[in-house]
C-alpha cells in the first residue's frame, strides 16, 4: 500500500483526525503521523502479545519522513521491542477470542472459545507458538481422530479434527499477521485431512451382496451375514457374545458408541443365530475367527478387503457398507424410521442426512395409500 505521510505534500492533504495515521514498517512496527487543525505530530507504535505500546516522537507536519523513521526505529532498538518469545499459545487462542468477539460477536466467539480450550489448550496451554514444529502440531492432530473399527466413525472423528485445526490456524494465523510470530510454517505444513468431509455414498445392490456373501467362508462369512441381518457396526459384532442371543424375544444385546441396546431380529436372523450359537456355552463369543479365536481391531480389513476384490465389488466398499445397504434396505421396506434408528444404534437426524433418499421414496408410497376421497380438479 502507498505510503500516506512521506512527503510533506501528502501530509498536507490528509484531513485532520483524533489519531494518526499509520504506516507498516515491519510486522509488528509502524510509524505514524498526526494530522491536526494545525500542523501535526510523529509517533511510533508496536504490537506485543496482543496489547499495543506508543511513543510520540515529536517533530512537525514539514519534518523529513526519513528523520522521524530514524527516531522509530531507534526507540524500537532503545526498548528492545523485539517479537515477545514468550507469547504463548493460550495468549493467541485469547487474542483470538476477543478478535470474534468484536468481528461476529459473542456467539461466535464463545462457540471458538470452548473448542480450542477443549482440545488444544490442555496440551498446549503453556507452549510458545513461535517454537511450535510441525511434527509436534501433527501428533497432537492425529491425536484428535478417535479410535475405532468403525470406518464411518473414523470419518466423522476427521471431518470434526479438520474443523478443530482450521480454528486453531486461524488463531495462530492472526498472531502471525500481528507480528508476534516470526513464521507461520508450523502450521502450513500440517494439512487437513483429505475425502473425508462427506460420508461414503455407497449403497451395494442385492446382487452385489449375494456376490459378496459367494466370496466369503467360514468365520468370515458368518460375520458379514450376521451384519446384513442386524445392521450392527462391527465392534458391536465382535463382542456379542452366545448369552447376548435372546431366543425367545428374538433380540439380540448390542454394546456400541451409543451405549446398550437390544436389536429385534427377523426370523432369518433368528435362525442363523441360533445355528451358529447351538450347544455353545452362553460366555462364549458368537461370532469366532477360524481358529476359535474372537474378531479384534481391524482384524476384518484383510478379509474385507480379499473379498471385495473376488466379488468385483467397488474398490471403496468396506465393511460398513454392509450397515449402509441394511438400513436403506430397512427403510425401502416401509419400517418407521424411528424403529430402525432405535434397531441400529442411530438417530433420525442421521438417517435424514445419509439415507434421505429412501426415505423420501418411501414417503411417496406410503403417501399414495392414503385415501383422500373424490377430490375432483
Amino acid at each position: 500500500m502507498a505510503s500516506k505521510i512521506d512527503t510533506l505534500t501528502k501530509r498536507r492533504k490528509l484531513a485532520p483526525r483524533t489519531w494518526p495515521y499509520w504506516e507498516r514498517i515491519v510486522k509488528g512496527q509502524f510509524i505514524g503521523f498526526y494530522r491536526g487543525p494545525n500542523g501535526g505530530t510523529w509517533h511510533a507504535r508496536i504490537s506485543i502479545t496482543g496489547t499495543q505500546d506508543y511513543e510520540k516522537l515529536g517533530g512537525e507536519i514539514d519534518s523529513e519522513y526519513e528523520e522521524m523513521l530514524k527516531l522509530a526505529l531507534a526507540w524500537f532498538k532503545k526498548k528492545n521491542l523485539v517479537k515477545d518469545t514468550s507469547y504463548t499459545v493460550q495468549q493467541a487462542v485469547d487474542d483470538y477470542v476477543s478478535h470474534l468477539k468484536v468481528e461476529n460477536g459473542e456467539k461466535s466467539s464463545t462457540s471458538v472459545k470452548q473448542r480450542l480450550y477443549k482440545h488444544l489448550i490442555p496440551k498446549f496451554k503453556k507452549y510458545e507458538l513461535g517454537k511450535l514444529t510441525p511434527a509436534q502440531l501433527k501428533q497432537w492432530r492425529d491425536g484428535l481422530v478417535r479410535v475405532s473399527d468403525d470406518e464411518e466413525d473414523v470419518r466423522r472423528s476427521k471431518d470434526n479434527t479438520n474443523r478443530i485445526l482450521s480454528v486453531a490456524k486461524a488463531a495462530f494465523n492472526l498472531a502471525y499477521r500481528n507480528g508476534l510470530v516470526d513464521s507461520d510454517r508450523a502450521w502450513k505444513i500440517v494439512q487437513s485431512f483429505r475425502d473425508v468431509g462427506e460420508s461414503r455414498k455407497l449403497f451395494l445392490t442385492d446382487k452385489q451382496i449375494n456376490n459378496l456373501l459367494t466370496h466369503t467362508k467360514d468365520g468370515f462369512h458368518n460375520l458379514i451375514r450376521a451384519a446384513i441381518l442386524t445392521g450392527a457396526r462391527y465392534g458391536e459384532l465382535a463382542s456379542v457374545k452366545v448369552r447376548d442371543f435372546d431366543t425367545a424375544h428374538g433380540t439380540l444385546r448390542l454394546v456400541g458408541k451409543t451405549g446398550k441396546r437390544d436389536s429385534y431380529l427377523s426370523d432369518e436372523a433368528i435362525a442363523f443365530l441360533k445355528k451358529i450359537s447351538k450347544e455353545r456355552l452362553p460366555d462364549a463369543y458368537l461370532l469366532v475367527r477360524d481358529d476359535g479365536m474372537p474378531w479384534g481391531k481391524s482384524h476384518q480389513h484383510r478379509p474385507m478387503k480379499e473379498a471385495v476384490k473376488a466379488a468385483k465389488l467397488p474398490k471403496e466398499t468396506v465393511f460398513y457398507s454392509i450397515r449402509h445397504y441394511h438400513i436403506s434396505k430397512a427403510l425401502l421396506a416401509g419400517i418407521p424410521a424411528q424403529v430402525v434408528a432405535e434397531n441400529c444404534g442411530t438417530s433420525i437426524r442421521m438417517l435424514e442426512k445419509h439415507y434421505g433418499k429412501f426415505m423420501a421414496t418411501d414417503r411417496r408410497r406410503m403417501m399414495n395409500r392414503v385415501l383422500l376421497g373424490n377430490v375432483k380438479s
